[in-house]
């Protein structure tokens, strides 16, 4: 469990701490519970006093006798979202722990936010208070102030105390989803190894959850020869998880969640530059966010019958390590010619994608850090989003937009095939510079047979060291986890 999520958080119809936070709008337009207090002189005066109030993220606090009232800027109400509400939460949180502030009644879900419901508001304010206080400190040594002072947080709300508890319930589910997949990608290459991953995937713990991580042996048994090409180069075993989750009646089919495990990349022969190649690390955050999916949806105990497939391995150089110009044959048969080592994960996907299309599941997800490509096309406001699965992308997309984990659709149009044909084998695994998201796309589309599908290329997505609004200390974001929750959720309605 990280720091953030020991804060605890409840649900309240009235006064529960001596501290209160209330959103004020601009031009000092003050929230139902604000308007109730406007009359005592020490927030009247507070208000008259003040021309500027009301400004986004910006925190001043009214003493009075034994109590003391915390106004956060709401900007205009009018343009608020779900969004810039857990941004809000998140930069609040941060406030009232910076102020050694232990606990507090919150007013936020006061706010009018247009088409959300106070489940959703509810959601989005406790979503932003773990997740914005989210701290990864563990390998500094140096003795340090404790970095959470905050215990616990009320929200006050005016409406179905029930249907408030149930979104917080979901809340704190996510959040601990989020929270694992970021801890994941956050850990150096040395200590998260195929070994830790599989480790990692094994302590899930659920009445309804089988995992079964396969080692370099059994590995080799099975056939997951892409998967072995790729682990050549390294001395550390690889590792294929396999997560069985049966919340549905049996007959059910699954939604098979497949994700990228490269724990390390150093583009193998086809070597990385040095600039940055520390943060291949976080390679591995395919794996991370169906790892944190699966911790979330145990902790909701959703409905669904749902299988996770990660294969992990390092991509290393070495005496044994595969070659541009290596011709491998994959689980499923096919072959493919190898341009450039450093177009790895398609490669490991291959035997991941076509196992989980043995199982005939109902749809497939896949995650992946897997093009540059991406990265210059979307930067890091969108996972990119492909695929043959016409629902699925449809539903990812709304998910998207209302968790604001979102994904762009990029085309697949049958000319990018093309691109990927080999003289030499059946396939080659990079079709060229131009449209490198669509073409790794492609590739992974040879194995997934005529099962719908849909890839999330999270490349841009799943690190940002320089932090955002519900990540403020950068690193790994858990993209992926909150998108796809919200779109398995919503299969449960």
């Amino acid at each position: 469990m990280t720091k953030s999520e020991m804060i605890q958080i409840s649900i309240a119809t009235n006064a529960q701490a001596t501290t209160s936070v209330l959103p004020l709008l601009e031009n000092q337009q003050l929230s139902a519970s604000g308007k109730t207090r406007s009359s005592d002189e020490h927030i009247k005066h507070f208000l008259d006093s003040n021309e500027h109030q009301g400004d986004w993220g910006v925190m001043r606090t009214v003493y009075q006798k034994n109590t003391r009232t915390m106004f956060i800027g709401a900007g205009n109400e009018s343009q608020l979202t779900l969004q810039k509400l857990r941004a809000l939460a998140a930069k609040m949180a941060g406030k009232l722990n910076t102020n050694n502030i232990t606990q507090a009644d919150v007013y936020l879900t006061e706010l009018d936010i247009a088409g959300a419901s106070l489940a959703d508001k509810v959601q989005a304010v406790a979503e932003g208070i773990w997740l914005g206080l989210y701290t990864f400190d563990a390998y500094q040594t140096k003795e340090k102030k404790e970095t959470i002072t905050l215990e616990g947080i009320h929200l006050i709300v005016d409406g179905d105390v029930d249907e408030a508890k149930h979104a917080l319930a979901a809340a704190k589910a996510i959040a601990s989803g989020t929270l694992f997949a970021r801890d994941l990608g956050n850990e150096p290459g040395n200590v998260c190894t195929p070994e830790y991953l599989g480790e990692q995937a094994a302590a899930l713990s659920h009445p309804k959850l089988k995992t079964t991580v396969m080692d370099k042996a059994a590995i080799v048994k099975a056939g997951f020869t892409a998967l072995l090409a790729v682990n050549q180069g390294s001395a550390k075993e690889p590792r294929f998880i396999v997560m069985e989750y049966n919340g549905a009646d049996h007959s059910d089919a699954p939604i098979a969640l497949v994700g990228k495990g490269l724990t390390f990349d150093a583009g193998g022969i086809s070597i990385k530059p040095a600039a940055g190649m520390d943060e291949m690390k976080f390679d591995m955050c395919g794996a991370a966010a169906v790892l944190g999916i699966f911790k979330a949806i145990t902790k909701m105990n959703l409905p669904l019958n749902v299988l996770g497939i990660i294969p992990s391995t390092e991509n290393l150089l070495g005496g044994a390590a595969y070659k541009p110009g290596d011709i491998i044959t994959t689980y499923k048969g096919i072959t493919l010619e190898i341009l450039n080592t450093d177009a790895e994960g398609r490669v490991i996907l291959s035997d991941a994608l076509a196992y989980a299309a043995e199982q005939k599941p109902a749809e497939i997800i896949d995650f992946a850090t897997l093009t540059g490509a991406c990265v210059v096309a979307l930067g890091g406001q969108a996972s990119g989003l492909l695929g043959t699965g016409e629902n699925i992308k449809a539903g990812l997309t709304a998910s998207g937009l209302h968790t604001h984990d979102r994904v762009w659709e990029l085309p697949m149009f049958e000319e990018y095939q093309e691109q990927i044909n080999s003289k030499i084998a059946d396939i080659k695994n990079t079709g060229g510079r131009e449209a490198g998201t669509i073409t790794a796309a492609c590739f992974l589309s040879r194995f997934v047979d005529d099962i719908p599908w849909a890839h999330l290329d999270i490349a841009g997505t799943a690190w940002n060291m320089k932090g955002n609004d519900i990540s403020p200390v950068g690193g790994a974001t858990g993209a992926g986890v909150r998108v796809v929750v919200d779109y398995l959720r919503n299969k449960t309605k």
